[in-house]
């Protein structure tokens, strides 16, 4: 579509003459453009948007005059429309456009309970575990704690002789100082967003002022260090875990660094282990994951994919997440976030390489 017709197009459509189904289709030939980066893709939409609409600015970036156009024509669809085959490719293609476009980065955000499911999985993996020796969980990317306190204290109610030695790791030395001690102001988000109080959750906390105080039975046996995920001396430094826990961080990472960490926590996975891995790129986590032969675990992941708390972002934010296509015939391993490391030499080769 020229730049003539288009700016013809916008004219009439603030003066309210344009038929409904040429709209329709113009606009998304449009938005099919700028989603799959078509040429000129970019500044089109600005060169039209200035020249034609008396209220658009010239400090306008092109690509953000691009996100509104897109936002805009995502928003407007109804919820069945999202769900079919074609629509979801189409929000695919557009997630990659924001992944590409948007700066990337990142907050210490958590709260406790984030992923109910998740964490009754996590629960449920220890407790079947074989007695006789301490079940070792890192939680990688920790932030002030709150999702492995919360995994703690499901393990130890449902189950207060099962043996369980823990880590937390962060990159932020405010993070791990605030996870050590374990106070919590009624009002930071931890606690607020997840209406956790005194009485919520039997013997999780006790009240102390205006703050939650995380009990010592909970706190049995977690050690806490500051640590970059990426680095290579990592598995070196804190060794292989029954459970490695590395949520909602490596999507704040380049596609490159991110395939690097994913690569090193493996590393920190025992044979036969599990990691549970979400808030990353779905196609880079299967390529990897399967590359290693790590092996999908497939039950609950619906219930477990649902409970993100992220899917509104999808996709016009890069932290996004993509909604179950049902009609992938690989969608359980594609949206599972939990993985079984293989008992095999390639592991321990991979690890001997990150420590030579």
């Amino acid at each position: 579509m020229s730049q003539c017709e288009n700016r013809a197009w916008f004219w009439a459509l603030e003066r309210g003459r344009t038929d409904v189904l040429v709209k329709l289709k113009r606009s998304g030939r449009m938005l099919w453009s700028i989603a799959t980066v078509a040429e000129n893709s970019r500044e089109y939409p600005a060169k039209i948007l200035q020249k034609g609409i008396s209220w658009a600015t010239r400090s306008w970036k092109p690509h953000a005059l691009g996100d509104r156009a897109v936002k805009m024509f995502w928003n407007g669809l109804p919820p069945r429309v999202r769900s079919w085959k074609h629509t979801q490719a189409l929000g695919r293609r557009i997630h990659r456009r924001a992944c590409r476009l948007h700066a990337r980065g990142g907050a210490c955000y958590t709260r406790f309970f984030r992923n109910l499911p998740q964490l009754e999985f996590i629960r449920d993996l220890v407790l079947e575990m074989p007695p006789g020796r301490p079940v070792k969980v890192l939680s990688i990317g920790c932030s002030t704690g709150a999702e492995l306190y919360s995994a703690l204290w499901l393990i130890r109610t449902a189950r207060p002789t099962r043996e369980v030695q823990s880590i937390g790791v962060d990159i932020s030395e405010e993070c791990i100082h605030a996870a050590s001690r374990g106070v919590y102001p009624l009002r930071v988000p931890e606690v607020a967003i997840a209406r956790i109080s005194e009485t919520s959750h039997e013997g999780f906390f006790s009240r102390e002022g205006k703050t939650l105080v995380v009990q010592d039975w909970v706190k049995e046996a977690v050690s806490w260090a500051v640590g970059d995920a990426c680095a290579p001396d990592l598995a070196a430094r804190f060794g292989r875990h029954d459970v490695v826990i590395a949520n909602n961080f490596l999507f704040a990472m380049s596609p490159e660094r991110s395939e690097s960490c994913l690569r090193n926590l493996t590393r920190l996975v025992a044979p036969d282990g599990y990691l549970v891995v979400s808030g990353v790129d779905l196609d880079l986590r299967s390529r990897i994951l399967g590359e290693l032969g790590f092996v999908p675990v497939t039950a609950k992941c619906e219930e477990i994919h649902t409970a993100e708390d992220v899917h509104n972002a999808w996709p016009l934010r890069f932290w996004g997440l993509e909604p179950i296509d049902r009609t992938r015939q690989d969608w359980p391993a594609r949206y599972t976030s939990v993985f079984r490391s293989p008992n095999c030499a390639r592991v321990a080769h991979e690890s001997r390489k990150a420590l030579a």
